[in-house]
């Protein structure tokens, strides 16, 4: 994986300007902070590097790289949050802020993360649309209809935190002597709205509580989103010393726990026992 790496950017440094034998790499962390290197190579959970000015080799773990690129904006990686901002803005209305200072109003805004020449095509109004190179964009700011978002993951928390403490109630209950059924019976009674037509007269505690619970949530998930400025969205710094408005690293437990699997999946399969089993899982697979 390290020699294919190599390989890789070996042939994106020839495809560049043949006169230009000075070509800098740039690795973006999630707050915008930047190293001016040359990188050697990508593997699987590292990213191998040489810092300007120096020439010992470096790494950095492929995780904690919002994405790679060289200054003829050729990218070597993108990470997950960066592919999921970009999907969160596409199809959204707002402004586009270059590195040269220009400020464009869009209607609609669709991205193309080619590694060789990525571009964003902006439509400014229903006549005039135009392509601008990713690199060359300071940031995006979106209308605050993406605070959609902020919505979903405000009901799935409180949500979510309704499930455990109903798991926490019956597990309480069971323990205590009560039998499974009677005690998720019970919570089911308490999760009931008052329906008097068919004998609920009063509404169950847990519901009362969930009820409150979700809306809370919801509006307290839009305002911290509001305040962190999510609907604003870096790319290039423009200045190596200037960080990002705002961190740019998006939560999943999904992804988290996804990208756990792979390294562990990959730590077995290195192993010479670890590789024939994994090898096999892939063939049953596949």
């Amino acid at each position: 994986m390290k020699q294919n790496g190599f390989i890789f950017i070996l042939i994106s440094f020839l495809w560049s300007d043949q006169t230009n034998n000075d070509v800098n790499h740039l690795i973006i962390n999630y707050k915008g902070e930047a190293i001016d290197c040359f990188i050697d190579s990508i593997g699987y959970e590292y990213l191998f590097y040489i810092p300007k000015d120096s020439v010992d080799m470096d790494s950095m773990k492929i995780r904690k790289i919002y994405y790679a690129f060289n200054d003829i904006n050729r990218i070597f990686h993108y990470s997950w949050s960066f592919e999921e901002n970009v999907r969160r803005m596409e199809n959204r209305t707002g402004r586009l802020y270059t590195l040269n200072g220009d400020t464009v109003n869009f209607i609609n805004i669709r991205f193309y993360k080619d590694m060789i020449n990525p571009e964003v095509f902006i439509k400014k109004n229903v006549t005039k649309s135009k392509f601008y190179p990713l690199l060359e964009i300071e940031k995006i700011e979106t209308d605050y209809s993406i605070m959609s978002y902020s919505v979903k993951r405000g009901f799935y928390y409180s949500f979510s935190l309704f499930l455990l403490s109903t798991l926490y109630e019956v597990n309480s209950e069971w323990s205590n002597g009560r039998r499974l059924i009677p005690a998720l019976a019970n919570q089911f009674n308490d999760l009931m709205p008052m329906i008097q037509n068919i004998g609920l007269r009063d509404a169950g505690a847990t519901y009362e509580s969930l009820t409150a619970l979700i809306p809370i949530s919801v509006l307290s998930s839009m305002m911290y989103d509001v305040i962190r400025n999510k609907n604003k969205f870096y790319f290039t710094p423009v200045y190596k010393e200037k960080k990002f408005g705002r961190n740019m690293y998006v939560f999943s437990m999904e992804n988290i726990l996804k990208t756990r699997l792979q390294t562990i999946v990959y730590k077995i399969e290195s192993t010479k026992f670890g590789g024939k089993i994994v090898g096999w899982l892939r063939k049953k697979v596949n």
